[in-house]
Protein backbone atom coordinates (compact mmCIF):
# COMPACT_ATOMS: atom_id res chain seq x y z
CA UNK A 1 0.00 0.00 0.00
CA UNK A 2 2.67 2.54 0.78
CA UNK A 3 4.69 1.75 -2.87
CA UNK A 4 1.05 2.38 -4.47
CA UNK A 5 0.95 5.73 -2.64
CA UNK A 6 4.32 6.36 -3.47
CA UNK A 7 3.88 5.82 -7.08
CA UNK A 8 0.28 8.04 -7.41
CA UNK A 9 1.69 11.12 -5.55
CA UNK A 10 3.25 13.87 -7.85
CA UNK A 11 4.72 17.29 -6.99
CA UNK A 12 3.19 20.00 -8.38
CA UNK A 13 4.86 20.50 -11.49
CA UNK A 14 3.85 16.86 -12.34
CA UNK A 15 7.08 15.56 -13.06
CA UNK A 16 8.29 12.02 -11.63
CA UNK A 17 11.34 10.50 -12.11
CA UNK A 18 11.68 7.30 -14.26
CA UNK A 19 9.73 4.42 -13.07
CA UNK A 20 13.29 2.37 -12.99
CA UNK A 21 14.66 5.40 -10.43
CA UNK A 22 11.35 5.01 -8.58
CA UNK A 23 11.86 1.44 -8.27
CA UNK A 24 15.06 1.90 -6.99
CA UNK A 25 14.67 4.16 -4.66
CA UNK A 26 11.83 2.30 -3.33
CA UNK A 27 13.84 -0.67 -2.26
CA UNK A 28 16.30 1.39 -0.90
CA UNK A 29 13.18 2.83 0.89
CA UNK A 30 12.30 -0.83 2.20
CA UNK A 31 15.48 -1.31 2.99
CA UNK A 32 16.07 2.21 5.46
CA UNK A 33 12.89 1.46 6.96
CA UNK A 34 13.48 -2.21 7.56
CA UNK A 35 16.99 -2.07 9.66
CA UNK A 36 15.30 1.03 11.52
CA UNK A 37 12.59 -1.37 12.77
CA UNK A 38 15.00 -3.88 14.14
CA UNK A 39 16.22 -1.09 16.12
CA UNK A 40 15.07 -0.41 20.08
CA UNK A 41 11.75 1.42 20.43
CA UNK A 42 13.91 4.49 20.83
CA UNK A 43 15.16 4.39 17.29
CA UNK A 44 10.78 4.55 16.63
CA UNK A 45 10.66 8.00 17.82
CA UNK A 46 12.41 9.58 14.99
CA UNK A 47 11.05 6.97 12.22
CA UNK A 48 8.17 9.07 11.18
CA UNK A 49 9.84 11.83 10.27
CA UNK A 50 13.07 10.05 8.38
CA UNK A 51 10.43 8.34 6.50
CA UNK A 52 8.42 11.06 5.29
CA UNK A 53 11.86 12.72 3.99
CA UNK A 54 12.61 9.50 2.27
CA UNK A 55 9.30 9.64 0.44
CA UNK A 56 9.77 13.30 -0.29
CA UNK A 57 13.58 12.13 -1.67
CA UNK A 58 12.44 9.58 -3.78
CA UNK A 59 9.51 11.89 -5.37
CA UNK A 60 11.81 13.99 -6.22
CA UNK A 61 14.88 11.76 -7.35
CA UNK A 62 17.42 12.84 -4.58
CA UNK A 63 19.42 10.31 -2.87
CA UNK A 64 18.22 8.70 0.32
CA UNK A 65 21.74 9.07 1.47
CA UNK A 66 21.01 12.82 2.00
CA UNK A 67 17.93 11.67 3.91
CA UNK A 68 19.65 9.92 6.43
CA UNK A 69 23.16 11.66 6.66
CA UNK A 70 20.90 14.78 8.14
CA UNK A 71 20.06 12.48 11.44
CA UNK A 72 23.27 12.88 13.56
CA UNK A 73 23.65 9.40 15.62
CA UNK A 74 26.32 9.67 18.45
CA UNK A 75 27.42 6.72 21.04
CA UNK A 76 27.44 8.12 24.86
CA UNK A 77 29.10 5.74 27.53
CA UNK A 78 28.84 6.75 30.77
CA UNK A 79 29.63 4.64 34.37
CA UNK A 80 26.86 3.73 36.41
CA UNK A 81 26.44 0.81 38.85
CA UNK A 82 29.86 -0.31 38.63
CA UNK A 83 29.32 -1.14 35.09
CA UNK A 84 29.92 0.57 31.51
CA UNK A 85 26.77 1.49 29.66
CA UNK A 86 26.19 2.90 26.11
CA UNK A 87 23.46 5.16 25.48
CA UNK A 88 22.49 6.12 21.78
CA UNK A 89 21.86 9.90 21.10
CA UNK A 90 19.99 11.46 17.66
CA UNK A 91 19.85 14.60 16.38
CA UNK A 92 18.59 16.19 13.60
CA UNK A 93 16.25 19.33 12.10
CA UNK A 94 13.01 17.99 10.74
CA UNK A 95 11.09 19.89 7.84
CA UNK A 96 9.23 22.47 10.02
CA UNK A 97 12.63 23.80 11.44
CA UNK A 98 12.06 22.48 14.86
CA UNK A 99 15.37 20.35 16.35
CA UNK A 100 14.58 16.92 17.51
CA UNK A 101 17.26 15.66 20.25
CA UNK A 102 16.84 12.18 21.90
CA UNK A 103 18.27 10.01 24.07
CA UNK A 104 18.47 6.17 25.12
CA UNK A 105 19.94 3.70 27.23
CA UNK A 106 19.35 0.81 29.48
CA UNK A 107 20.39 1.42 32.82
CA UNK A 108 19.95 -1.10 36.04
CA UNK A 109 16.79 -1.83 37.63
CA UNK A 110 17.56 -0.30 40.50
CA UNK A 111 19.44 2.42 39.87
CA UNK A 112 17.92 5.56 40.89
CA UNK A 113 20.27 8.21 41.19
CA UNK A 114 21.69 10.27 38.12
CA UNK A 115 21.12 13.21 36.53
CA UNK A 116 21.20 13.35 32.35
CA UNK A 117 22.71 16.60 30.73
CA UNK A 118 22.22 18.10 27.26
CA UNK A 119 23.81 21.21 26.24
CA UNK A 120 22.32 21.90 22.58
CA UNK A 121 25.39 24.43 21.97
CA UNK A 122 28.24 21.64 22.57
CA UNK A 123 29.68 20.17 19.50
CA UNK A 124 28.82 16.93 18.20
CA UNK A 125 29.68 14.16 20.07
CA UNK A 126 29.42 16.49 23.71
CA UNK A 127 25.82 17.43 23.33
CA UNK A 128 25.11 14.61 26.22
CA UNK A 129 26.53 13.67 29.50
CA UNK A 130 25.49 11.36 32.20
CA UNK A 131 26.30 12.31 35.79
CA UNK A 132 26.32 9.26 39.15
CA UNK A 133 27.95 9.11 42.32
CA UNK A 134 30.91 7.22 40.79
CA UNK A 135 31.66 10.02 38.24
CA UNK A 136 30.20 13.40 40.14
CA UNK A 137 29.27 12.44 43.98
CA UNK A 138 29.91 16.02 44.90
CA UNK A 139 26.57 17.03 42.08
CA UNK A 140 24.91 14.82 42.46
CA UNK A 141 24.84 15.32 47.09
CA UNK A 142 24.19 19.03 45.85
CA UNK A 143 20.85 17.83 43.36
CA UNK A 144 19.92 16.13 46.38
CA UNK A 145 19.86 18.66 48.89
CA UNK A 146 17.74 21.07 46.52
CA UNK A 147 15.58 18.37 45.40
CA UNK A 148 14.79 17.60 49.64
CA UNK A 149 14.43 21.92 49.60
CA UNK A 150 12.15 21.60 47.24
CA UNK A 151 10.24 18.58 48.62
CA UNK A 152 10.01 20.41 52.01
CA UNK A 153 9.36 24.27 50.53
CA UNK A 154 5.92 25.20 51.79
CA UNK A 155 5.67 27.55 48.40
CA UNK A 156 4.41 25.73 45.25
CA UNK A 157 6.52 27.69 42.85
CA UNK A 158 8.60 25.62 40.63
CA UNK A 159 11.60 27.72 41.08
CA UNK A 160 11.24 28.26 44.34
CA UNK A 161 13.60 27.06 45.66
CA UNK A 162 16.06 28.15 43.16
CA UNK A 163 18.64 25.75 41.83
CA UNK A 164 21.26 28.15 41.95
CA UNK A 165 21.77 28.40 45.38
CA UNK A 166 22.73 24.69 45.74
CA UNK A 167 25.20 25.13 43.06
CA UNK A 168 23.16 23.60 40.31
CA UNK A 169 23.98 26.34 37.69
CA UNK A 170 22.59 25.28 34.38
CA UNK A 171 23.96 27.68 30.92
CA UNK A 172 21.42 28.50 28.52
CA UNK A 173 21.86 26.00 26.45
CA UNK A 174 21.53 23.25 29.07
CA UNK A 175 18.71 20.84 30.18
CA UNK A 176 19.00 18.44 33.10
CA UNK A 177 17.02 15.70 33.45
CA UNK A 178 17.77 13.98 37.11
CA UNK A 179 16.32 10.47 39.02
CA UNK A 180 16.75 10.77 42.88
CA UNK A 181 16.38 7.80 45.63
CA UNK A 182 16.67 7.98 49.41
CA UNK A 183 16.03 5.38 51.88
CA UNK A 184 15.55 6.92 55.14
CA UNK A 185 14.73 4.16 58.11
CA UNK A 186 13.75 1.94 55.68
CA UNK A 187 11.41 4.09 54.15
CA UNK A 188 12.39 4.11 50.42
CA UNK A 189 11.41 7.60 48.50
CA UNK A 190 12.14 8.42 44.50
CA UNK A 191 10.87 10.76 42.03
CA UNK A 192 12.39 12.79 39.12
CA UNK A 193 12.14 16.03 36.95
CA UNK A 194 13.62 18.81 34.43
CA UNK A 195 15.64 21.67 35.02
CA UNK A 196 15.73 23.21 31.44
CA UNK A 197 18.20 26.60 30.76
CA UNK A 198 16.91 29.44 28.35
CA UNK A 199 17.46 27.73 24.91
CA UNK A 200 14.14 26.95 24.02
CA UNK A 201 12.51 30.45 25.27
CA UNK A 202 14.92 32.62 23.78
CA UNK A 203 16.29 34.23 19.58
CA UNK A 204 14.37 32.96 16.92
CA UNK A 205 12.91 29.85 19.46
CA UNK A 206 10.97 32.80 20.99
CA UNK A 207 7.24 32.00 21.10
CA UNK A 208 7.61 29.05 18.93
CA UNK A 209 6.17 25.76 20.03
CA UNK A 210 8.82 23.55 22.41
CA UNK A 211 8.41 20.09 24.41
CA UNK A 212 9.58 17.47 26.48
CA UNK A 213 8.86 13.96 27.16
CA UNK A 214 10.18 10.56 28.60
CA UNK A 215 9.28 7.00 28.78
CA UNK A 216 10.13 4.47 31.30
CA UNK A 217 10.36 0.53 30.26
CA UNK A 218 10.98 -1.70 33.13
CA UNK A 219 11.94 -5.42 32.14
CA UNK A 220 12.13 -7.34 35.41
CA UNK A 221 13.60 -10.33 34.22
CA UNK A 222 16.69 -8.82 33.48
CA UNK A 223 16.90 -6.46 36.15
CA UNK A 224 16.81 -3.69 33.13
CA UNK A 225 14.91 -0.05 32.14
CA UNK A 226 15.09 1.48 28.95
CA UNK A 227 15.02 5.03 29.19
CA UNK A 228 14.13 7.28 26.27
CA UNK A 229 13.92 11.19 26.41
CA UNK A 230 13.08 13.63 23.65
CA UNK A 231 13.00 17.03 23.10
CA UNK A 232 12.48 19.79 20.71
CA UNK A 233 12.66 23.07 19.68
CA UNK A 234 12.64 25.85 16.99
CA UNK A 235 15.77 26.76 15.26
CA UNK A 236 14.28 27.58 12.20
CA UNK A 237 14.06 26.60 8.44
CA UNK A 238 17.79 24.72 6.94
Amino acid sequence: MFDEFLKNCKPEDEILPSEARVEKNLASLRSLIEKEEKQMSKRKLGIKPLIIAAAAAILSGVSLLSVSAAIQETTINFIMGGSEIEGEYYDYVDSEGYRQMSFEAVLPLDEKNYAIIFDVDAPRGENVRVITDETDPDFMERLRSFIEARRNSPNTEPNDPDPKDFGLILKNSELCKYEWSKNSNGFVSSGGGVLFGEFDRISIASGKPSGYGEHFTYDHENNTTTLQINFYYYVGKE
